[in-house]
């Protein structure tokens, strides 16, 4: 069985419940649509350590990151609000994502 994580912003926690997101990966809809028909398993819906602070540099970033490892995360899903209005990639994401291509996982562009 693949299990997969969404990385989500941490500003956006406050408009955003996470249901779109959560309602494509159960319907197997939008960019979750490649699941179809196979058994995956959602282990975490994380959110990234906020605004101008470096992930590398954060411990509790650094513990989620390794929690994702050990779950045997291989996908993670980034969030539409991940991405600032402008389509530019949020710079503490862009850390994050990094570290996460490093440790193998396959990032996909987007949730819902």
């Amino acid at each position: 069985m693949q299990k997969i994580a969404i990385l989500n912003c941490l500003k956006a926690n406050e408009v955003c419940t996470g249901a779109s997101c959560l309602q494509a990966f159960y319907r197997r809809s939008q960019f979750f649509a490649r699941y179809d028909g196979q058994n995956v398993e959602l282990a975490a819906f994380m959110r990234c350590n906020g605004c101008g602070k470096d992930p590398r540099q954060d411990a509790g970033m650094q513990e989620k990151l390794e929690r994702l490892k050990q779950e045997g995360v291989t996908a993670v899903h980034l969030g539409v609000c991940t991405k600032k209005r402008d389509g530019s990639r949020c710079p503490v994401i862009a850390e994050i994502v990094e570290q996460l291509r490093a440790d193998g996982m396959e990032i996909v562009e987007g949730t819902h």
